[in-house]
């Protein structure tokens, strides 16, 4: 079998340098996503001849599964070698979360050898004009506009947004503690998760390269986000708490994190929305550039 262990921060580097050579788009190919949802997938990796490669544990009880292999080599024996370990631990290879790119560069190398088929809309990226998120012009986000300008109305000289620094992370994870009490949420199993997710990328916000935002009001925090970039055209925003009784605070931190950090890159990728429909009705309101669209692959033989 491979050589899969957890993840840990010293693999940053080399993790990032295998993502260099395949601009996807996809948060999972993300540094950050893979170390701070460690636990709640069991995410292991190993290196193999230039290559990166990730084994999962779905949440939901299934078997193992894979990212596809990134990096600069021969690409049909990493595939080989996934499909030697699957063998080997007695699972069915699946490899989960495929670009709609890699399909080609699979197909290139094994043609014929897998069968795709689209994930679920519930788990493709929405990704975003930068500009766009800054500036919320056009008619389209003219509601946003409206909100994010009564809120500057309503709570002038009352507001301020701060950058998350390592001293005042403590900040950040109390409101999330708070938000998760405000909004029925606490003890349900995918917010553990959310939670455990979290108070890793807080506790490792420097070394993460890490960049977020306090919005606060009258000096209590009312939001937080947390992103980083991801590669040398896009952010991706891993977390993002408002207080949704206060109108205007979702748009408003949505925007200043933007404002703050995002002047060098195009695309903000704000990640899935797991099915959830407040979640998809938000997302979507703000209009999507694209989508990252996802593909799970399986042996032809597997599929029939």
């Amino acid at each position: 079998m491979l050589p899969f262990r957890e993840i840990t921060l010293e693999d940053k580097q080399a993790v990032e340098a295998c993502g260099a050579h395949y601009n996807y788009h996809l948060c999972e190919r993300c540094f950050v996503d893979l170390f701070m949802w460690r636990s709640h997938y069991g995410t292991q990796i190993c290196f193999l001849d230039g290559f990166l490669l990730v084994k999962m544990q779905p949440v939901d009880g299934g078997h193992e599964c894979y990212l596809a292999p990134v990096g600069q080599g021969d690409l049909g024996a990493a595939l080989d070698a996934l499909e030697a370990d699957a063998k080997e631990r007695g699972i069915p290879l699946t490899i989960v979360s495929i670009a709609e790119p890699m399909i080609e560069r699979i197909e290139a190398v094994r043609p014929g050898r897998f069968v795709f088929a689209h994930d679920s809309e519930d788990g493709d990226d929405y990704i975003y004009l930068a500009d766009k998120l800054r500036t919320l012009s056009g008619k389209k986000l003219q509601s946003k506009r409206n909100l994010v300008n009564r809120f500057l109305a309503a709570y002038e000289g009352r507001w301020r947004y701060e950058d998350i620094t390592p001293e005042t992370t403590r900040e950040a994870y109390a409101f999330h503690l708070k938000w998760c009490i405000q909004n029925g949420c606490a003890h349900d199993r995918d917010f553990e998760g959310e939670t455990c997710a979290i108070v890793q990328a807080l506790e490792n916000f420097a070394a993460l390269d890490l960049r977020g935002g306090l919005l606060k009001l009258d000096g209590e925090v009312i939001a937080f986000t947390l992103g980083c970039r991801a590669s040398e055209d896009m952010y991706v925003v891993q977390i993002e708490k408002a207080d949704h009784d206060i109108a205007g605070a979702y748009q408003m931190i949505n925007q200043q994190f933007v404002l703050h950090n995002c002047d060098e890159v195009e695309y903000v990728n704000r990640e899935e929305d797991l099915g959830l429909e407040g979640l998809r009705k938000a997302k979507r309101s703000y209009y999507p550039v694209m989508h990252g669209v996802k593909y799970t692959a399986v042996p032809r033989e597997v599929a029939q």
